[in-house]
């Protein structure tokens, strides 16, 4: 039997909220994230959580008991690694049960994200998910929930033209260093990960063959750069790796800079310097401080302007993907509600199902308030079958017993 007073929580920040100054004090590496989970698992207020890092949010999918105050539980958490700038409360956003679930539906669809449609965030959430799922932190609630994402993402991208052509914040970087580059040009690559792989990938059938891969493990980056017949460096040697570049692309885990503004300074003279550097860690690799302003540089947020076009260009699926998530939430908080009782859970989200699957069908045939009449009408009815059946279950079950 399950407590129906646990309560679904996510509590986050993301580009929305938070500038990357902000937003890269709470930030949590791959690395960091068993431990994190572990903090929670040690609360008896916490059921169960799942931790979502990206390079523009942080958000934490938590279900605590009834009156437990997420932020407070957040902030502790944050005290307990040390941080000491203020946690601004305005800074996170916090949704409960089916909003919720319905904010995932939308993460994980790239509907949150600064490149509207943007594919690899499936993947970081399958990550987090998987992590989650190594330390056992996450609950049947927390299993359910995730696993109706992953089928609202692939459904919003098979039938829509949102995340057909694979975007990402990389391909964004890709397009910069493009239109300010010549192919001969050198491209230095720090980091070795999702996103500077599918940089390196882009530039190099774009004709750009003088890549460099610059990485704290020397092997990692010899092992990319043997797919380019690049060269390879580790962070110990980077007055040679960056030497006669013109761009700068660094995406790595670093909790602080991995190149400061004296060593960009010793490196690059007036006579020789990047025409361009392009930072998308959160927190920043490279501090640019004092820099030759000659050197055009990006971060996140520098990345936002280039977005408008493309989020014009998708813009015409969003009615159908949030259709297909506004019905997924529907089914989700129809399981969500009838969770205490197991005999009934299964049944209650497949009537669900149903009842949506008849709706889709039936509305090319009527009006749009006949349509809302009807689907006020069918709510009705569904509800007074699960109940009628919860109570025949219970009638039965207690016939059983006493026999």
């Amino acid at each position: 039997m399950k407590n129906v007073m646990n309560t679904l929580v996510v509590i986050g920040m993301n580009h929305e909220t938070s500038t990357i100054s902000e937003r890269e004090i709470f930030q949590i590496n791959r690395t960091e994230i068993p431990d994190a989970l572990k903090y929670f698992q040690s609360h008896d207020s916490v059921e169960g959580s799942i931790i979502v890092p990206t390079c523009n949010r942080i958000e934490f999918y938590l279900v605590l008991k009834k009156n437990i105050d997420p932020f407070n539980l957040i902030a502790g958490f944050y005290k307990g690694r040390n941080i000491t700038a203020q946690i601004n409360k305005n800074l996170f956003y916090t949704y409960s049960d089916g909003s919720a679930a319905k904010h995932l539906f939308k993460v994980v669809c790239g509907l949150e994200s600064m490149v509207l449609g943007e594919y690899q965030i499936q993947g970081q959430i399958k990550e987090a998910y998987s992590i989650a799922c190594s330390v056992k932190s996450a609950d049947k609630i927390l299993h359910k929930l995730f696993h109706s994402a992953f089928r609202v993402g692939k459904e919003v991208r098979s039938k829509t033209k949102i995340g057909s052509g694979k975007q990402s914040l990389s391909g964004i970087a890709f397009q910069i260093i493009k239109d300010a580059l010549n192919p001969d040009d050198t491209v230095s690559i720090i980091g070795v990960n999702q996103n500077t792989k599918i940089a390196a990938e882009k530039l190099f059938e774009a004709g750009y063959k003088n890549l460099v891969f610059i990485n704290r493990t020397l092997y990692k980056a010899e092992r990319l750069a043997g797919k380019y017949n690049a060269k390879a460096y580790n962070l110990d040697n980077l007055n040679e790796a960056l030497s006669g570049t013109k761009c700068i692309f660094s995406c790595t885990g670093s909790p602080s800079f991995i190149i400061n503004s004296d060593l960009l300074s010793k490196i690059f003279n007036n006579d020789n310097f990047p025409k361009l550097i392009i930072d998308m860690a959160v927190p920043r690799d490279i501090d640019t401080s004092g820099l030759n302003k000659n050197i055009r540089v990006f971060d996140l947020e520098g990345l936002k302007k280039f977005l408008d076009h493309q989020k014009n260009e998708i813009s015409i699926d969003l009615p159908a993907a949030d259709k297909i998530i506004d019905d997924e939430t529907k089914i989700f908080e129809e399981w969500h509600e009838s969770r205490d009782d197991e005999s009934i859970a299964y049944f209650t989200e497949k009537l669900e199902l149903i009842r949506l699957q008849l709706m889709e069908e039936t509305k090319i045939q009527v009006s749009e308030d006949e349509l809302q009449l009807l689907d006020k009408f069918s709510r009705s009815l569904t509800h007074r079958v699960k109940s009628t059946i919860n109570q025949i279950i219970k009638t039965v079950n207690k016939q059983n017993k006493a026999s």
